[in-house]
């Protein structure tokens, strides 16, 4: 993950069939050792194995397959994902509380603060366990287009806490190349390009004032 927008922007969803009145996913997934590499074509071998190590079983015709079906029970639309069990494939148990993602957003400032899997993992922030994605108020499901601001944890003074902002999307923006979106302003919560901000709400209060300065004047920064 290269920024907290990752959280909600980038992915893709099994598209259900036309006509679909009652999307509900079914969603499975399986390890199979030993499954048989495929061939590039009709009629081509299997790859030949061409490492020294006659019981290397990264290079062999054989490896461990991950399978994910996920199938639309109403409709019919099904999907199903293949890859292979290497030493960097992860299967991590976790909860929403941990990611973030699926957990209502917070109301603040105006703005919806939508909680996004952290780009530091302090570990012992307990209270603010998130980085943010904002989005203005009335907004049901996060976009590319609904995104105003982030709000990312750091350190400041003594490991203090404090609040990172971008505010503004702009094309042009001069903040945010590390991450999908580019941004008009940026916050780095020390009191470089504004106020320090110590607090969420004062977080989002930087951001709605930076989105009401952009409008007012038009997208000129």
């Amino acid at each position: 993950m290269s920024s907290v927008l990752d959280t909600y922007l980038g992915w893709e969803t099994l598209p259900h069939l036309t006509g679909c009145k009652r999307p509900a996913l079914d969603i499975g997934w399986r390890r199979s050792e030993h499954t048989y590499r495929r061939h590039r074509g009709f009629g081509e071998p299997h790859h030949n194995h061409k490492c020294q190590d006659e019981y290397c079983e990264t290079h062999g015709n054989t490896f461990t397959e991950i399978r994910v079906r996920i199938v639309c029970t109403s409709c019919g639309a099904a999907r199903v994902l293949t890859g292979e069990d290497t030493d960097d494939t992860r299967d991590t148990p976790t909860s929403s509380a941990r990611l973030g993602y699926g957990l209502p957003p917070r109301q603040k400032a105006g703005l919806l603060l939508w909680p996004a899997t952290p780009w530091l993992d302090f570990g012992d922030r307990r209270d603010e366990p998130h980085d943010f994605v904002v989005t203005r108020t009335g907004v049901k499901t996060v976009t590319a287009k609904a995104i105003v601001g982030t709000l990312t944890q750091g350190d400041g003074k003594l490991r203090g806490r404090i609040w990172a902002c971008l505010a503004a999307p702009d094309p042009e923006g001069q903040f945010g190349f590390s991450t999908p979106l580019r941004f008009a302003y940026c916050n780095d919560g020390r009191g470089r390009g504004g106020s320090p901000l110590r607090s969420v709400g004062a977080a989002a209060r930087w951001v709605a004032a930076r989105l009401a300065e952009y409008e007012a004047t038009g997208g000129a920064v």
